[in-house]
């Protein structure tokens, strides 16, 4: 084994361990904010997952290059909408107004 070959290995194994104790101090601490996002690999099991088929894909596509929207946010609009129609009470105790 060469020197360069073990000192590497050192080095990706402490970044490993680094990395680990950033994400166990990451998840320790409590939210700053309710809106603050966290990745999905930091998630044990990710709130939204789902698939959009491509013909829907494809209009969403055309909606953002034709109207310049950010398709983001009018996404959280309309499922912030129809969480507070469908289910007043929970969204009432967990959405801001």
């Amino acid at each position: 084994m060469s020197l360069l070959g073990k000192y590497r290995r050192e080095e990706a194994e402490k970044d490993d361990e680094d990395q680990k104790t950033e994400r166990d101090d990451y998840r320790s601490q409590p939210p700053e904010d309710a809106s603050s996002a966290i990745p999905n690999k930091e998630r044990k099991s990710p709130i939204v997952s789902f698939s959009i088929p491509t013909d829907l894909r494809d209009c969403l596509k055309a909606i953002r290059e034709n109207k310049a929207i950010n398709l983001s946010m009018w996404v959280e609009k309309q499922l912030r909408e129809a969480v507070t129609h469908e289910f007043p009470q929970i969204a009432r105790e967990y959405l801001e107004s």
